[in-house]
C-alpha cells in the first residue's frame, strides 16, 4: 500500500512514526488518567484528535478508504465524544441572562 507514496521502502519509519505520535499520545492519555492528573480529560482529547487526524492523514497519503480505517477513526472520534460527555459539554445550561453574579442577590 505504501509503494507509490513517500513512504515506499520506509517501512520502519512509517511504523516508528505510527508507534510514537499515535501509540504515544494514547499512552500518555493513559498515564495522566492512571495518576487522577487533573489533565487527563485534555490527554485524551489530545489523543483522540491525533487518532482521527491521523488516519485522514493516512487516507489522503494513500489515497483509500478501508474498514481498518473506520475502526481506528470511530475510535478516535468515540474517545473525543466521551470527554465531551465527561465535561457536560452537551448537558443543561442557564439561559442567557439568568446568571448571577457573585455576592449579587
Amino acid at each position: 500500500m505504501l509503494r507509490d507514496t513517500i513512504f515506499a521502502g520506509q517501512y520502519v519509519l512509517a511504523a516508528l512514526l505510527l508507534g510514537g505520535i499515535v501509540g504515544g499520545a494514547q499512552w500518555a492519555a493513559v498515564a495522566l488518567h492512571v495518576r487522577r492528573s487533573d489533565w487527563w480529560l485534555l490527554g485524551h482529547c489530545a489523543a483522540g484528535v491525533v487518532m482521527v487526524g491521523w488516519i485522514v492523514g493516512e487516507c489522503l497519503v494513500l489515497d483509500s478508504f478501508i474498514w481498518p480505517h473506520a475502526v481506528w477513526g470511530g475510535l478516535g472520534l468515540t474517545q473525543i465524544l466521551a470527554v465531551t460527555l465527561a465535561l457536560d459539554v452537551l448537558g443543561r445550561h442557564p439561559r442567557r441572562g439568568t446568571l448571577r453574579r457573585k455576592g449579587a442577590h
